[in-house]
């Protein structure tokens, strides 16, 4: 297992955002936008990618927790994430080891239009598809909001950032995400060409996000009734962003299995959530934009920092 440590000099070499890198306040910037849950929200639908590998939608529909309330299982993953990415050293240690052992009893054979599918969530190639899938909700989403000024150098600066933050491994060098965008891309293609298609819980889900069930994770059950007219009422409004983001940076074979028509006016609609973002982020301050346990790291940083400013290099007595 890989994980980017508390201590930026911990691993074997400094992390990207450290000071004195190439880029290393592009590499900061990109941390804070994985803490923040809109960078999800509205990109997260990038994921589908995943269960257009066969073996990962037989595993995640037999399992049921989509079909039971899509809503909460997104909810469920998405808290992984705070942990893994801003918890401190231990925490994000055991928080990887218990993610493994919980995915290990994920096997078995598919029923229904999967059956006969063998599946098994620790299949290093699955694990390394995953893996590389959900990086990439971050890459991609950052890479459409601030890439038009990118070279080519600062996009791999992003792509290791994300790595360094979310990156889990398996014992196995298969199960390893590609460690450039080169390799990546590469990667990704040659999936996309061979393995992705088309299938019945793909297409669901696909649906699905644009008819999310009301959350039931917190509070009574007759709160969950009362507040479900306005969710439905609002929950077309809400979704169009999300899909049109994922669409719009969505590789063009995840396009062409969604039957996504993408048109001159979505292309608008695209850029101008994208100015959006872009201008939220400028104005409102970090509480307001970032996840709590993300917050709370960006504070501590920049605390750190502040006590640290005033101190000498060194104790050496000074040179006559």
């Amino acid at each position: 297992m890989s994980l980017a440590t508390e201590d930026p000099q911990a691993a074997d070499g400094a992390m990207p955002w450290h000071p004195g890198r190439p880029h290393h306040e592009l590499a900061d910037d990109v941390r804070w936008w994985m803490g923040m849950p809109v960078a999800f929200g509205l990109f997260g639908r990038l994921a589908l990618d995943q269960v257009a590998y066969r073996e990962v939608a037989a595993a995640v529909d037999a399992t049921g927790r989509f079909a039971d309330n899509f809503t909460n299982r997104g909810i469920r993953s998405y808290l992984w994430g705070p942990l893994l990415l801003f918890g401190d050293a231990e925490d994000r240690r055991a928080t990887a080891d218990r993610l493994k052992q919980m995915h290990g009893a994920v096997r078995g054979k598919g029923s229904g239009h999967f059956a006969g599918e063998r599946f098994s969530a620790l299949n290093p190639d699955v694990w390394k598809w995953v893996g590389t899938s959900s990086m990439l909700v971050f890459y991609n989403g950052y890479l459409a909001t601030y890439g038009a000024g990118l070279d080519a150098e600062q996009r791999e600066v992003v792509y290791q950032t994300c790595l360094a933050m979310s990156e889990i491994d398996l014992a196995s060098s298969r199960s390893e995400v590609p460690r450039t965008v080169a390799e990546m891309e590469q990667y990704y293609d040659e999936v996309a060409q061979t393995i992705l298609a088309d299938n019945e819980f793909l297409q669901w889900a696909n649906a699905s996000f644009d008819a999310l069930p009301v959350p039931t994770l917190i509070g009574p059950r007759w709160l969950h009734r009362l507040i479900t007219p306005a969710w439905r009422a609002l929950l077309p409004a809400l979704s169009r962003p999300a899909r049109i983001c994922g669409e719009g940076a969505a590789h063009p074979r995840m396009r062409e299995l969604l039957g996504v028509r993408w048109t001159r006016a979505r292309q608008r609609e695209y850029r101008f959530y994208l100015a959006a973002i872009r201008l939220f982020r400028r104005l409102l301050p970090p509480w307001l934009l970032m996840e709590p346990l993300a917050y709370n790291r960006y504070r501590y940083e920049r605390l750190r920092a502040a006590y640290a400013k005033p101190q000498l290099r060194s104790f050496a007595p000074p040179s006559r």
